[in-house]
């Protein structure tokens, strides 16, 4: 880990050709923001048949579909909570808690997902001290709810968000043929 790394997992970072595709199929576009250590991180994914491209500080890579979880785990701030694999589905707390005071003090590292499909964008938001994991929801009166969350709550709703992002273009394209 080199001394700008910042706690961040090391991640090939080539420039290849974007990836192939055909206009059949489907794409879902991602925004990973991350905040840790005073450090923000933008990263981009595009999510295109089998081979997707993920692009960070300005370097692009490409990698299979399948392993978007593991790409995007590696990117994450290097806190348990944050980089817990997926439970199958997504699920509530056993009890909901909000935060105590002190939080914001507590808090290490913020990060945020975009989704984006077709006009269609999920924002998913989510806050970590150094042994919790916060959800943040938007309200339609414009206020934020701030509720405890599992381990792997992020990448539940992560693989949930792309899922449902991909069933509703191929519905959209399947309904415009």
């Amino acid at each position: 880990m080199g001394p700008d790394d910042l706690g961040y997992s090391a991640h090939k970072r080539t420039s290849p050709p974007a990836p192939s595709t055909t206009a059949e199929e489907p794409l879902v576009a991602l925004r990973l923001a991350t905040t840790y250590a005073d450090r923000t991180r933008h990263v981009d994914v595009g999510l295109r048949g089998r081979e997707s491209v993920v692009a960070v500080d300005g370097e692009a890579t490409t990698f299979p579909t399948e392993r978007l979880w593991p790409v995007l785990r590696d990117l994450l701030p290097p806190l348990a909570q944050l980089r817990a694999d997926p439970r199958t589905r997504p699920a509530p707390p056993d009890e909901e808690r909000t935060p105590g005071p002190g939080f914001v003090d507590d808090c290490r590292a913020l990060v945020a997902v975009a989704t984006v499909a077709g006009d269609e964008v999920t924002v998913r938001t989510w806050l970590a001290t150094d042994d919790e994991l916060w959800s943040v929801e938007p309200r339609p009166d414009g206020t934020t709810r701030t509720t405890e969350a599992p381990a792997g709550a992020l990448a539940d709703l992560l693989v949930w968000d792309v899922t449902a992002a991909l069933e509703a273009l191929v519905l959209a394209d399947r309904s415009a043929s």
